[in-house]
């Protein structure tokens, strides 16, 4: 019987291989997209920093959006370790809630650059930004300040008022780290004293 011909074309990477490869990927991507802006990136450009042509670096990524995605999970995922140990071990459930919300506020405050990418990117759409968020590993993040204020509230982390209070101390959240970071020229309450006053309000 004849030899059976080789089989042409790449090899297929290991899952270690290819979550190793993925992961230097997004670390050269996040430093050119803090950098240089995630719009101003190209996947070529991209693909030349880690020595991918543009067709081999879309075996690891579908599009250049998949790898903001990535690093948005990322980001948040950094953000959240910090706000779940700062309210771990805390003495009283308004203590926790309170930890909770100045390490988020904290960690936002002291990376504006990821800060920038999450929240204020210019280069992704609507609908982009309603599918991350939308994500049930996304949405999960945010859990530990719904048992949080359900704790505080001593109410079911389902109930209605619960959804309401939270929903609305993460809007106030928002509104002073997005005001502390965009309009720095204005002599702001300290962002500890804002994020108290938020806090406070949750308990009444």
């Amino acid at each position: 019987m004849p030899e059976p011909t080789p089989t042409r074309g790449r090899p297929t990477l290991s899952q270690d291989a290819l979550a190793e490869r993925r992961d230097e990927i997004a670390s050269v991507a996040l430093r050119l997209f803090l950098s240089e802006g995630f719009a101003s990136v190209s996947m070529r450009r991209l693909g030349k920093e880690v020595g991918l042509t543009p067709m081999a670096l879309y075996r690891y990524y579908p599009s250049k959006l998949d790898i903001l995605a990535r690093l948005w999970g990322y980001i948040i995922g950094k953000a959240f370790e910090g706000v779940t140990a700062a309210a771990h071990g805390a003495d009283t459930p308004e203590d926790a809630l309170s930890r909770a919300a100045q390490a988020y506020v904290s960690y936002w405050c002291e990376n504006k650059d990821h800060y920038h990418l999450v929240f204020m990117n210019p280069g992704v759409t609507d609908t982009d930004v309603r599918s991350f968020v939308g994500e049930e590993e996304t949405i999960a993040q945010y859990d530990v300040f719904f048992q949080a204020v359900a704790k505080v509230r001593s109410a079911d982390r389902m109930a209605p008022s619960v959804k309401i209070a939270t929903d609305g101390l993460i809007c106030h959240l928002h509104g002073i780290m997005h005001s502390l970071i965009t309009i720095q020229g204005y002599p702001w309450t300290e962002a500890d004293t804002l994020v108290a006053d938020a806090v406070e309000r949750v308990g009444r």
